[in-house]
């Protein structure tokens, strides 16, 4: 179902739904007075005194609508709670800068508290009705209220986000229930007073329940502050915590998500002279797959650029595949250490002006720290890399060969499985140094380097072993199969060109190759080791070189 479709069902069903119980039941004209106008004016302020709590508004409006359906009957607080959320919703769409793009979504506020509204004074009346006791009665007819409220606005921000995230729905779902332990005491009160006292007595009922609401938006500020914090605090534990870069990016990810609102947030990583999307979530899956940003384009490549955090309005933003239509502000900071660019980090949202200077502080905060552990993380990883690699070829060297296969025969010895190692070396490579020297002989190796990674599946490991010498660890590969391959790569590396020498001579050579598997010829490294190295030497190099052997068959 498509968000605009289901908007436009739950006003037309709650609105309809008044309509209908004023045409079957008839509204009493009586009870428009003097003191349904003031009541209509506390529940509009009611509702003004809402906070944003992740992409939804909450407010301690219940306590009103409680004390008006007891104070002036069912239908006529119906009309009230209708009114005041068409009122209130189009006040606050009108300081947003955004009521001619959302008037659909008002009209969906006011269509799905009239649903909720009547299912709640249904569930009272029925239960009531049928003999139980006032008070389960009323608790029943809360809950269903609570129930519809909160189950009708989550379905439309699973439809406007594109999946359902239980965590932010699980906080605003207890945030909102804390909402209701407060007001519907405050009700409770207010219809009391009214019973007892009258009117503007009750009204008295209503200081407290302003007092709450105040004291509701400065936890939430709190709140708001102790999320900040901790997003900022969990990126500084990052630094010691971990060097993986990508839970590092995890992480810095998730932090950010708990430090500002969003309706989309994008974490990119500066690679080959762009911006690349890494993580990002309200998005279409997929749609920011191939997008790059080059340094000054839109306000990310700006931001990028100048090395500042920048807040603006989107219309002077770069146009990026899958952002909603109605996004209205975007904020970007970029990742910046004193060895250079990292990435940027960027949140829209549907409000206008949603971001402040106190939003782009606690970015750009976060985002100093990010840049740190990513860079970290990165240099680690680069660091680990050059460690297992062989300086001259870029093959993986001796000793990352031996630890890879300390950990596939372990895997044999536990899980099952097979895997075979081959030992491939260069025919008469002293004898071509000694011809051409040893900065051709740097070629040679080089070249067969390359030669070898290319003529390897994607699973297998290629490592220089030493000198003349390489390895190719083959996974999930029987002895017969590894020997076909060392075959077909000898056969291919004898028809083959290398070099050529200054006068223009072609330069070719030839390997050996010994092939062992395990657990077939071996179960531990040392000995599958050994016996690739006696099929080598003496079944290849001793029955004339450019030759495989499989020590299988050496025995044989």
């Amino acid at each position: 179902m498509k968000i605009k479709t289901y908007t436009i069902a739950v006003a037309l069903t709650g609105i309809g739904l008044l309509l209908m119980v004023i045409k079957l039941y008839g509204f009493p004209l009586d009870r428009v007075d003097l003191k349904y106008l003031v009541f209509l004016f506390v529940m509009i302020l009611s509702e003004l005194t809402s906070v944003q709590v992740n992409n939804t508004r909450l407010s301690m409006e219940f306590g009103t609508v409680y004390a008006a359906g007891f104070m002036f009957g069912i239908i006529p607080a119906a009309a009230m709670k209708a009114l005041s959320t068409f009122w209130s919703q189009v006040y606050i769409k009108s300081t947003e800068g955004s009521l001619e793009q959302e008037l659909d979504r008002v009209f969906f506020n006011v269509g799905q508290y009239m649903i909720s509204f009547f299912g709640g004074a249904g569930s009272y009346v029925f239960l009531k009705k049928a003999g139980f006791m006032e008070i389960f009665s009323q608790a029943m007819g809360i809950f269903v209220y609570f129930l519809l409220n909160n189950l009708l606005v989550e379905i439309f921000l699973v439809l406007e986000r594109g999946h359902f995230a239980f965590r932010k729905a699980l906080e605003a779902v207890q945030i909102d229930c804390g909402t209701y332990i407060i007001a519907v005491p405050v009700g409770v009160l207010t219809v009391w007073l009214y019973s007892h006292h009258g009117f503007y007595t009750s009204l008295l009922g209503l200081v407290p329940y302003f007092i709450m609401a105040y004291v509701f938006k400065i936890y939430m500020s709190l709140v708001t502050t102790n999320r900040e914090l901790t997003a900022l605090y969990d990126v500084a534990v990052t630094m010691s915590s971990t060097l993986n870069t990508d839970e590092v990016i995890k992480i810095v990810f998730d932090s950010a998500k708990n430090a500002v609102l969003w309706d989309t947030i994008c974490l990119f990583l500066y690679q080959n002279g762009c911006l690349v999307p890494v993580m990002y979530e309200g998005f279409p899956e997929d749609s920011l797959k191939d997008f790059r940003i080059k340094p000054g384009e839109g306000i990310t490549g700006k931001a990028l650029l100048t090395q500042k955090g920048v807040v603006s309005s989107y219309k002077e933003c770069l146009k990026v595949p899958g952002l909603p239509p109605d996004t209205k502000t975007v904020m970007s900071v970029p990742l910046i250490t004193s060895n250079g660019v990292v990435g940027a980090l960027t949140l829209t949202s549907n409000r206008k002006n949603a971001y402040n200077a106190k939003n782009l502080k606690i970015l750009s905060i976060l985002a100093n720290q990010a840049a740190v552990s990513i860079h970290n993380a990165q240099l680690f990883d680069k660091t680990s890399q050059l460690a297992a690699t062989d300086g001259l070829t870029g093959l993986y060297n001796h000793r990352y060969i031996y630890e890879r296969l300390e950990e596939m025969v372990n895997q044999v010895k536990t899980c099952g499985g097979t895997f075979s190692l081959i030992l491939i070396d260069i025919d008469h490579f002293k004898a071509f140094n000694d011809c051409y020297g040893h900065l051709m002989g740097d070629r040679i190796l080089k070249k067969l380097a390359d030669f070898l990674r290319q003529n390897v599946r994607s699973g297998d490991i290629v490592g220089r072993y030493g000198g003349e010498e390489f390895a190719i660890i083959l996974p999930d590969t029987s002895g017969s199969e590894a020997f076909a391959i060392a075959e077909r790569i000898r056969k291919a590396v004898a028809a083959a060109e290398f070099e050529r020498t200054e006068d223009g001579k072609k330069i070719s050579i030839t390997v050996s190759a010994g092939v062992a598997s395990c657990p077939e010829d071996a179960m531990s490294v040392k000995e599958l080791v050994n016996k690739a190295d006696q099929a080598l030497l003496f079944g290849a190099k001793k029955k004339g070189r450019n030759l495989v052997v499989e020590f299988k068959r050496l025995l044989g």
